[in-house]
């Protein structure tokens, strides 16, 4: 189907460049992203989404709506078995609530939810192996356990990968030639995310039929600025940290979306509750603010993230928290009162020091309120 023309241009001069958006159709992208500049020499613009959950709070409901609408974009005739793949560690979250979206309407069907991870998981296969270019960290590893995520791996005939953002392609390329080598009955790829700026021409370098699909489609052209000095990254932006024997079974293999054994989030009735996921641990932070929810609270959804940005635009504050995973990598949280909450809840497969850091955060930005860390354990490999 031929592009529609775009509409409009969005055009945002950042500290380290000029982004243009051109946006196709009807498509508002203010109602779907925001911009900030990144702190990183291999691209210095970050699209930031408004309700991915991450950098900026967003409600559990809109979330929910715009993972339900992913799903429903995708084939409705799609080669069973079905694997679908969530990016690390941004789309990891929106990747498990696609494939419960898409459960729900083919109850049928035969299929599985795997993650791309920065996390090594002691005891996985190791399915494949791919890298992220233009990342400030690049590494991904997909793994495995368990005999029917094996079995539906050798059967799969399509994949489909989740990210949250598409640029130029290049990642959902590396990911769908990587996962291939491991799925030798393939036979159909699809791609799907919020916003995607890549005019879909990547397809073109997938070898199997192929489909790309998008909330929101357009162009982006960067221009970045020479007399600026391009930010360094730390040397263990790109490290790998170790996943808990406890931790969340999408790292290797799910059969149906997760849910953690651990404790109800504790919130008195009418409170603006800040539920934070922990970089790749971030549908469980959905699924506490749901229950904040129907409670009677106003919960948002945030993420300490590896995302290295720049103050400014997108990003009204950066707070900086230790990597609970190990890797020594540095991690980071935007826009920390953005919701204006009067709680905040830390949901975390890991116990560390996340509660005194988020009170020097808060202290930092002139605050404080009560911060909780909510501990999450994952049942163990039953096949």
């Amino acid at each position: 189907m031929q592009a529609t023309s775009p509409i409009h241009n969005w055009v945002t001069p950042l500290p380290t460049g000029t982004l243009t958006l051109s946006v196709e159709g009807d498509g508002d992208a203010d109602a779907f992203c925001a911009v900030a500049a990144r702190a990183n020499p291999r691209r210095g613009f970050l699209i930031v989404s408004r309700v991915l959950g991450r950098h900026l709070p967003a409600r559990p409901t809109e979330m929910r709506r715009v993972m339900q609408a992913m799903a429903l974009k995708l084939s409705a005739d799609l080669p069973s078995p079905v694997v679908f793949l969530g990016m690390a560690e941004t789309a990891t979250a929106l990747g498990q609530g696609c494939f419960a979206a898409w459960q729900d309407a083919n109850p049928e069907a035969r299929a599985c939810y795997l993650q791309s991870s920065r996390q090594r998981v002691t005891g996985a296969t190791m399915v494949a192996q791919f890298e992220e270019g233009h990342s400030h960290a690049t590494s991904h590893m997909v793994q495995a356990r368990g005999g029917a995520i094996q079995a539906i791996l050798a059967d799969a005939r399509t994949l489909i990968v989740v990210d949250d953002e598409c640029s130029t392609g290049a990642t959902f390329v590396a990911a769908a030639k990587a996962m291939a080598d491991a799925m030798p009955a393939l036979q159909r790829i699809e791609t799907v995310c919020i916003t995607d700026w890549s005019d879909r021409s990547y397809l073109r370098e997938i070898a199997v039929p192929s489909a790309a699909h998008a909330m929101l489609n357009g162009r982006l052209q960067w221009t970045p600025t020479e007399t600026v000095a391009a930010p360094a990254l730390a040397q263990s932006s790109n490290a790998a940290g170790n996943a808990p024997s406890h931790g969340m079974r999408s790292r290797t293999g799910l059969l149906v979306a997760e849910h953690a054994l651990r404790a109800s989030a504790d919130a008195i009735p009418g409170e603006r509750v800040l539920v934070l996921g922990e970089g790749e641990h971030s549908y469980e932070a959905l699924l506490v603010a749901e229950e904040v929810e129907r409670a009677g609270n106003i919960a948002a959804v945030q993420c300490i993230t590896r995302s290295p940005a720049l103050l400014g635009h997108a990003m009204a504050s950066v707070s900086q928290f230790i990597d609970s995973y190990g890797s020594g990598a540095p991690c980071f949280l935007y826009n920390m009162l953005a919701h204006a909450p009067d709680r905040i809840i830390i949901v975390s497969e890991i116990a560390g020091n996340q509660v005194a850091e988020a009170q020097a955060a808060l202290h930092a930005l002139g605050t404080s309120m009560p911060v909780e860390l909510l501990l999450c354990h994952y049942s163990a490999e039953t096949d």
